[in-house]
């Protein structure tokens, strides 16, 4: 086993979140996991849909049929009525 760990190792390189302290990962883990859900609630709010739908993204999985559902939404904004547009010329 620490043969085929070596070899990926040097195909690799090596881990970059090993080398940190347990804080460390801790704190990038966190900063990801609110960054998306934080992006995904803005997005939902655009789409007037509740942001708790942004917890879903949490669940392996889950999270690809959930970005796929608000991908194919309507959109108010996008979707909605326009504004007549009155050519001259």
């Amino acid at each position: 086993m620490s043969d085929v760990l070596e070899t990926l190792s040097r195909i690799y390189g090596p881990g970059w979140m090993g080398d940190l302290p347990h804080w460390g990962t801790n704190l990038v883990i966190g900063v990801y996991i609110v960054m998306l859900m934080s992006f995904a609630a803005y997005a939902l709010v655009k789409a007037r849909v509740t942001p708790l739908w942004s917890i879903l993204l949490l669940v392996p999985y889950l999270d690809v049929i959930v970005l796929w559902v608000i991908a194919f939404i309507r959109w108010p904004r996008l979707d909605g009525q326009r504004p007549h547009i009155v050519h001259r010329g």
